[in-house]
């Protein structure tokens, strides 16, 4: 094993990728599911309020989990002596990720005040506020900007994983490949790349990896 690296802030990266990972696609996995299929306007609002409690429920989880790994990355940063180029590309995967969250919080923080308030609204009225379709085709702008950059911090993850010689290289490319596809997916809507939880596929793959390497 190499010693060009940091074993406990690399286990606690590692650990951190998984945990927010996971802890993601617990959130993803919080019923109601039909908001999420339907392209009704009035039956996504009407399907949130009457599942008020569990809306919150699902969006706790994966910002829990998108900041988990908004700190993991710069963790693994520091972890590891990079090379210049992997410098580069480590500080990129954390600095973009990063700037990514900003535009989830800015999503989250419209679905659960302006959207919460729209389907209450509806259900106490019958009526849909009309300037709601635009806020909300803005709304899922920002989140598609989220979408793009996510994806594209995990491809300058795997470049930058390249730097440690103990990772397979099929993680490192997983990483790389998946990140550029994903993000394109998500520019020509691919349906595979829609679900944000398959932003965090590769970080927890290269969670578990690190993980077991480090223990070796």
């Amino acid at each position: 094993m190499d010693n060009n690296f940091d074993t406990t802030l690399l286990r606690w990266a590692s650990i951190l990728m998984l945990t927010g990972g996971i802890t993601f696609w617990i959130g993803a996995f919080i019923p109601p599911y039909k908001q999420w299929m339907t392209s009704d306007i009035k039956e996504y609002l009407t399907i949130i309020n009457g599942n008020r409690r569990n809306w919150f429920l699902i969006h706790t989880p994966m910002l829990l989990g998108v900041i988990l790994t908004a700190f993991a990355l710069p963790l693994f940063s520091k972890a590891v002596l990079f090379s210049s180029t992997g410098t580069m590309y480590s500080t990129l995967a954390s600095n973009v990720f990063l700037f990514g969250a900003v535009f989830l919080v800015l999503n989250f923080a419209f679905r659960l005040t302006v959207t919460l308030w729209a389907a209450n609204r509806l259900s106490e009225t019958g009526e849909l506020e009309t300037w709601f379709k635009t806020w909300m085709d803005w709304s899922n702008l920002i989140f598609a900007v989220y979408m793009v950059l996510a994806y594209l911090s995990s491809a300058f993850f795997g470049l930058a994983l390249r730097d440690i010689s103990f990772v397979p290289g099929w993680a490192i490319w997983f990483c790389i490949i998946y990140g550029f596809c994903g993000s394109i997916g998500c520019i020509i809507r691919f349906p595979l790349f829609a679900p944000p939880l398959m932003i965090h596929l590769p970080f927890i793959v290269t969670g578990i990896v690190l993980i077991l390497k480090i223990r070796s």
